[in-house]
């Protein structure tokens, strides 16, 4: 049975309701072995899109605030239907802002990367015209002819799994009246497009920028799929765990089931070279393990010599998944 407080919130069927984070973020906290491994999995498959997409994971971040603006700025037009569904996506004209809007040094910021990587990744993201700008008019519009529709496809049928299952485990052990199927997320999602976008990638630039205080994005890509790696072999029949719990075990698990540089390379699309350095630094760092046929496993970060940095990051991870996922299910559970 899922582990939740001692406090009941109804699930209005007519009617827009909040669904306050705070609690969600403890029932996600308290169950963490059995909803993060649905979590890592989309993370993972986002961080390999955007690989594919950008063929750098900086210049990706870069260019989700960039997106995030551009959408923001077409939702907040009266004259637009405010939820822009899918099927116009493609079809949109307006996906413009002004130059004035993009500070490079707000970027930065936000990002935790350093302005003249900001600067140096914005002009790659401009120069391979995934944006476009427009020196005469001074904005910046979106280049969706750049963004191939099997890889939006994917992004969204990741988004939709993802909340399905979390929606499913969490109907399933009476948190919620009414379970919602794939095919209901999926169709919301189509119609309010853009409101479900903005909120996944506002809430990545958080989740990515928060870690990045403590390592890279390439090492931050790795450690998901590793951790994803570990935690679905612990997931099994045992019962619910929580993040310290499921962590502790981690050093106890069938090491034959690990990653190898190349899994790695292939999944996450960073170069093999790449890959090698990254592992061996989180190795020393106490965040990965090799057997003796190279292979990686995650293992209790709570044990590395950083682990109150560790703790504070996940807790506030925690926290920001638990806005996101309410955000969302506010914008399915509103009507338009």
């Amino acid at each position: 049975m899922i582990n939740f407080p001692k406090w009941t919130i109804i699930f209005l069927l007519k009617n827009a309701m909040k669904f306050e984070p705070s609690k969600l973020t403890k029932i996600i906290e308290q169950n963490y072995s059995h909803l993060m491994p649905d979590f890592f999995s989309m993370q993972t498959e986002y961080l390999a899109s955007l690989n594919i997409i950008y063929h750098d994971l900086d210049a990706s971040l870069v260019a989700m605030v960039l997106t995030s603006k551009l959408y923001k700025n077409i939702i907040k037009d009266s004259n637009l239907n405010e939820k822009i569904p899918l099927k116009y996506f493609y079809s949109t004209q307006n996906y413009k802002l002004p130059i004035s809007n993009i500070k490079i040094t707000e970027i930065s910021s936000l990002l935790n990367l350093p302005r003249e990587t900001v600067r140096r990744k914005k002009a790659i993201i401009i120069r391979d015209k995934l944006i476009i700008l427009d020196s005469k008019r001074k904005s910046y519009s979106l280049n969706t002819n750049m963004i191939e529709k099997d890889l939006l496809n994917w992004q969204i049928s990741n988004l939709c799994k993802f909340l399905t299952k979390f929606s499913l485990y969490f109907s399933r052990n009476k948190f919620f009246v009414k379970e919602v199927s794939r095919e209901e997320i999926q169709r919301d999602i189509e119609e309010k497009f853009l409101l479900y976008f903005v909120k996944f990638l506002d809430f990545q630039i958080a989740y990515f920028s928060n870690l990045k205080t403590f390592i890279d994005i390439e090492s931050i890509f790795i450690i998901i799929l590793c951790a994803l790696n570990t935690t679905v072999k612990l997931k099994g029949n045992e019962r619910p765990m929580d993040y310290k719990h499921l962590l502790s075990k981690f050093n106890h698990t069938n090491h034959s089931l690990g990653l190898n540089a190349t899994s790695i390379s292939d999944i996450t699309k960073v170069p093999r070279t790449t890959v090698i350095r990254k592992i061996t630094h989180l190795e020393k760092m106490g965040i990965l393990k090799k057997d003796k046929f190279k292979r990686y496993n995650a293992v209790d970060f709570l044990k590395s010599s950083n682990s109150k940095k560790i703790e504070s990051i996940m807790n506030h991870n925690l926290k920001l998944l638990g806005v996101f996922f309410s955000d969302c299910l506010e914008t399915y559970s509103t009507k338009h």
